[in-house]
């Protein structure tokens, strides 16, 4: 990373990313939708890759002219909204010069512009380009399909538009190859990989014989299923190159009331009442469904995700089960939030922060200091405010994490946070009268976080929390009868 001052610096507003979707054309949700992003591994909206490079662009020409004959871009981090990213210059020679956006202490995008000709060119697109397809919602090809994918795109703002939205670049590249940047988004963003992409980079040379085209053409070039990449000539408005991409996972969905049900025989948990911290996804919505299930009545929180709590609400009572709602947000305090969930007999805390974030060093305390709001100082809140609730003693589930046995980069905060909540629910076992707690190292499961690029397998979350469940509802059975008996 560059330590030279920044040359601008700006954060991206929701508005910003509407004004871009509808000039480029890119209107995933992924940019502009809160509640769809959530349930990707970035965890919220994220600036629009393209708009970063035509910003730093912009900024980089407004202070001196440049010969722009090819851009090499690599995105290396998402950028999210109202987030501070600045624009430095990495280098500089006679030929080229290299630009970092950078936020938060790490580099956003490598940008590296040339004034000479790239190596690529986008040769599979051909030169008679298809009238260019109007793509309302983003496409959402099977990977087994985007082998084949080819068209035409162009961005939704006029010429006149694009000057004044980037002048400086627009003097010096010209508003069609302007206008082609914008639509290399549209490609990866709407028409492949589509809804579920992630761009990774781009190598583009000016081509001015295709200036008039009003159209940038698009052909995948390569795939490779073991990485879910592709490789996407384009060609078309006063640009030629290739576009990297990747297809990511999509969201699991977890197991449906019917498929719990079979595997939970009879009504082991009859008459138990289990709070479910985070139950409106993942791990906790396999938990909520396994108690009910069970014949157990599972009191499901959430913080912002109410509708999907709702939806596994619903699912369960149409098995004819019961089941609650509450709000619930672990760095809080928790009695006061509590109202709604009545007497429970056991407690199963899923609260997390983001697990995989943006580092810029090995350790960066702050970061830690979130981890421990959430694994240590909620958990002990909870538990306290449990017990003063609850007359016959909770049985709570701490779920811990197998990166603790083995050193997994980029996580150390988050490994760190979660020993120091081994070692609580150690304490609270022998000195708070009143909790059973107990802990497991959960391995790699399925989830939205988990869902990432690569990643060769995860665990199913029923298989995993069936036999956990089983074990912290037995837990709590002395409770049960203690209170009601």
């Amino acid at each position: 990373m560059t330590s030279s001052a920044a040359i601008a610096s700006r954060a991206f507003t929701l508005d910003d990313q509407r004004q871009f979707a509808r000039a480029s054309g890119d209107s995933n949700p992924l940019h502009l939708d809160a509640r769809f992003a959530r349930r990707t591994q970035m965890g919220a909206p994220v600036v629009h890759g393209i708009h970063t490079v035509l910003w730093a662009l912009e900024a980089w020409l407004r202070a001196g002219s440049f010969d722009v004959r090819s851009i090499r871009v690599r995105f290396h981090q998402p950028l999210f909204l109202d987030e501070t990213a600045e624009v430095r210059i990495g280098s500089r020679t006679e030929s080229s010069v290299d630009l970092d956006v950078i936020a938060a202490g790490a580099v956003i995008a490598a940008i590296k512009l040339s004034s000479r000709p790239g190596k690529i060119s986008g040769s599979s697109v051909g030169s008679a380009l298809p009238a260019p397809r109007v793509i309302s919602e983003p496409l959402d090809p099977p990977f087994a399909q985007m082998a084949d994918q080819r068209g035409a795109v162009a961005p939704a703002a006029s010429e006149d538009e694009i000057r004044r939205l980037f002048p400086g670049l627009s003097s010096a590249i010209g508003p069609a190859a302007v206008g082609a940047l914008m639509a290399t988004s549209q490609v990866v963003g709407m028409a492949c990989p589509g809804l579920h992409s992630l761009f990774a980079g781009l190598d583009v040379t000016r081509d001015a014989a295709s200036d008039g085209t009003h159209a940038l053409g698009f052909a995948v070039h390569k795939t490779d299923a073991r990485f879910r990449s592709l490789q996407i000539d384009v060609a078309g408005s006063g640009l030629t190159g290739r576009l990297d991409a990747f297809a990511r996972p999509q969201p699991p969905a977890q197991a449906d009331m019917d498929k719990v049900a079979m595997r939970v025989a009879g009504k082991p948990f009859a008459g138990q009442r289990a709070l479910i911290i985070g139950g409106s996804r993942g791990l906790g919505e396999v938990a909520a469904k396994i108690v009910a299930a069970g014949g157990g009545h599972p009191v499901i929180t959430f913080r912002e995700g109410r509708q999907e709590a709702e939806r596994v609400a619903g699912e369960i009572r149409q098995a004819g089960a019961t089941c609650d709602v509450i709000c619930y947000d672990a760095l809080r305090p928790a009695a006061a939030q509590l109202g709604g969930a009545g007497a429970v007999d056991s407690c199963f805390y899923f609260a997390t922060a983001k697990i995989f974030q943006r580092k810029s060093a090995l350790f960066e305390p702050e970061k830690l200091r979130v981890f421990l709001d959430y694994y240590v100082d909620g958990f002990f809140d909870l538990c306290s405010a449990l017990v003063q609730a609850n007359s016959g003693g909770v049985a709570m589930f701490y779920p811990s994490t197998t990166a603790l046995d083995a050193a997994t980069a980029g996580i150390a905060e988050y490994a760190m946070a979660k020993a120091a909540g081994e070692t609580l629910v150690q304490q609270l076992n022998a000195f708070m009268p009143g909790v059973r707690a107990i802990s497991r190292r959960l391995p790699r499961i399925a989830t939205d976080q988990t869902a990432t690029v690569g990643v060769a397998s995860a665990h199913d979350a029923l298989d995993v929390l069936l036999p956990i469940v089983h074990e912290v509802q037995q837990a709590a059975r002395p409770a049960t009868q203690g209170a009601r008996g």
